[in-house]
């Protein structure tokens, strides 16, 4: 199995050789092409992220009805705990039926779903532990500089972490986690909230909270900004997170994602976006305002109108 990794990339399903797996947005939208043995496994874009399977849970369930990834090229352009998971089970395709296996790819695939909305059953140390590569890089500002050998090392780390807890060897390690999401909330206005953190996990802390609309942006170490924009759910109203991905690009190329998460450019230098928070502000307020005052409107005049036969 050939695994390739370039930071950023998008592909086309065209430009991928015959058995091909792309991950979790290394093509865009969920694609099968049976015929000629290419598959992409995402759950960003093209789609209803609310029912759309997380990536490693569609790795998991296509190998559990049949597919044998062994002759198989994997496409990736970033690492996190769902693109890991997904490899793991591509790469034990003997394992997956395990129920500590089951288990963990269930609770990291309906985290990373959800974007931390949804409650992982208990599950929460255990997907921090093993994100730990990962998440640790990022919070250090080291992520973003990282070649793209240098993401195959994150990535065989959280492999090696996944091992240990399928194993049942993962327990006294996990019980050293503290889970204690860090964030600054900068602005609460229009209905969502501007926040700084690190920590790529601060959204389950957020919704907790109970915010439903966010805008999360983290400083790099090249200047750049790297945003993420959500909201708990395709059933949270006033937040057209696709209309602001229109708007940026017409600024900035690169925004994009689903209708309930994405967020700025990631290009394959690492660096993020140029635009600046307070303009950030400004255009989704727009946005948000107009949709508030539209939908206002249409409240009025629905209130307004006389019944049929009434005087």
């Amino acid at each position: 199995m050939n695994i390739i990794i370039q930071r950023g990339r998008v592909w086309k399903m065209d430009e991928l050789p015959e058995y091909s797996i792309a991950l979790d947005g290394a093509v865009s939208g969920p694609k099968i092409d049976p015929e000629h043995r290419k598959f992409s496994f995402d759950h960003h874009s093209d789609c209803y992220r609310f029912c759309t399977l997380s990536a490693c849970m569609q790795a998991h369930t296509a190998i559990r009805l049949g597919l044998d990834p062994e002759q198989y090229s994997i496409f990736v352009n970033d690492i996190d705990s769902d693109v890991a998971a997904a490899i793991w089970c591509l790469k034990n395709k003997d394992r997956c039926e395990e129920p500590l296996a089951i288990k963990l790819i269930n609770a990291i695939g309906l985290g990373d779903m959800h974007a931390g909305a949804f409650n992982t059953n208990g599950m929460g140390k255990v997907i921090e532990w093993v994100s730990l590569p990962e998440t640790d890089s990022r919070k250090n500002g080291d992520y973003s500089k990282l070649s793209d050998e240098g993401l195959n090392s994150i990535l065989e780390s959280v492999l090696l972490r996944i091992d240990m807890y399928v194993n049942g060897d993962a327990k006294p390690e996990v019980d050293k986690i503290q889970l204690s999401p860090h964030y600054n909330i900068l602005r609460n206005q229009n209905g969502w909230v501007l926040v700084e953190s690190d920590d790529p996990h601060a959204f389950s802390g957020l919704y907790k909270a109970g915010f439903d609309r966010i805008v999360l942006l983290r400083h790099q170490p090249d200047g750049s900004i790297c945003y993420s924009i959500a909201k708990r759910s395709d059933f949270i109203g006033e937040f057209p997170i696709t209309k602001f991905y229109t708007a940026l690009n017409k600024i900035e190329p690169g925004w994009g994602g689903s209708s309930v998460i994405g967020g700025s450019p990631r290009n394959h230098d690492g660096s993020r976006s140029k635009i600046p928070p307070e303009k950030l502000t400004e255009i989704i307020d727009e946005i948000v305002l107009k949709k508030i005052k539209s939908q206002s409107i249409k409240a009025v005049k629905k209130n307004s109108t006389i019944p049929p036969g009434s005087k």
